[in-house]
């Protein structure tokens, strides 16, 4: 195929795509076989530049990149430079480099909060393993847990204590290695069961080797409702002790108060690479954020994630089918 990369642009559809490459590397490969003129194999270099992990082609002044999802061409010959998105063009050239990604808008769903929770989730001796990725896979988020024998923390006795590691990377280096201990209780009422977090330890190695943090929540916080009806919201109003202890250095401890808003909205059909369900979606606001999540029905799968990367940039992450409950695949 020798298209031009003008013919590309014609091909952009308009209005935002319902669909993004499900294969940065897979897209890459055909961009180079397809586009030779345009994107010489072996003639790119790879970078990143805040949210855009892209390859550079000196010798003939074009970039692709890829940002949550989107594909992205600048070209100092056809795009005067200017960054424009050809995700549509992309994936009506070759459909099977992309995947869908619609998502009803919120509060068009129905169904109950309660219909996504899952109990055995929270049962001792449970074990897991959640993969994310975003969708151009420059940010990995792994979690891999298990639920041990009640225990105490912070004064309080017959906690669920879930005790995991959580591995996040950006474009192939670590960001974040850590193990996690959570502390929480299950209230049942008659809407649903409502999960309390009476705070968590967690054990750093990176981005600082051997850091220890310590943090109690006042009150204990309802970090998940399941009771909640269709739109409707509460809001935690948060006091956080944090210590903090560092090989060689005073321990600190500090205090901070924070207030967000958590509402839910409803059940929708979401497609993510483990394959499509419906699902939860709950939302939390602080401040000007809002980020948002998807829990499977029945499952009680974390599917979708939004947030930002740490420093700031917004990223999306789905789950992938590698993961597992108690060993069996998703």
């Amino acid at each position: 195929m020798t298209l031009a990369l003008g013919a590309m642009l014609a091909a952009t559809a308009q209005a935002e795509p319902t669909v993004r490459p499900s294969s940065r590397d897979a897209a890459r490969q055909w961009l180079e076989s397809s586009f030779p003129s345009l994107f010489p194999a072996g003639a790119g270099q790879d970078g990143m530049a805040g949210p855009y992990a892209y390859r550079f082609y000196a010798s003939v002044g074009n970039a692709f990149a890829f940002s949550e999802g989107r594909f992205l061409v600048a070209s100092q010959s056809q795009t005067a430079g200017q960054i424009v998105d050809l995700t549509a063009a992309l994936c009506q050239l070759n459909a099977a480099l992309c995947e869908n990604t619609s998502v009803p808008p919120p509060g068009t769903g129905t169904g109950a909060a309660s219909d996504c929770f899952n109990p055995a989730l929270l049962q001792q001796g449970t074990t897991y393993r959640w993969d994310w990725q975003s969708a151009d896979g420059a940010v990995q988020f792994s979690t891999e847990g298990r639920i041990n024998p009640p225990a105490s923390f912070a004064g309080q006795s017959g906690l669920i204590e879930t005790e995991r590691t959580v591995l996040v990377s950006k474009a192939g280096a670590t960001t974040f290695n850590a193990r996690v201990w959570e502390y929480d209780t299950l209230e049942s009422t008659p809407q649903g069961p409502v999960l309390l977090r009476y705070g968590s330890t967690a054990r750093v190695e990176a981005p600082v080797a051997g850091m220890r943090t310590t943090m109690v929540l006042s009150p204990a916080n309802r970090v998940r409702d399941f009771a909640l009806a269709l739109n409707e919201s509460y809001t935690i109003n948060e006091v956080r002790q944090t210590t903090m202890e560092l090989p060689g250095l005073p321990t600190q401890t500090s205090t901070t108060r924070e207030s967000q808003t958590i509402t839910y909205r409803g059940q929708e059909s979401v497609t993510v690479p483990a394959g499509t369900y419906m699902a939860c979606k709950f939302e939390w606001t602080n401040g000007t954020r809002v980020s948002a999540g998807w829990t499977a029905k029945g499952a009680g799968l974390p599917l979708v994630i939004t947030g930002d990367d740490g420093a700031g940039n917004p990223v999306t992450l789905y789950i992938k089918s590698s993961s597992h409950i108690n060993g069996h695949p998703i």
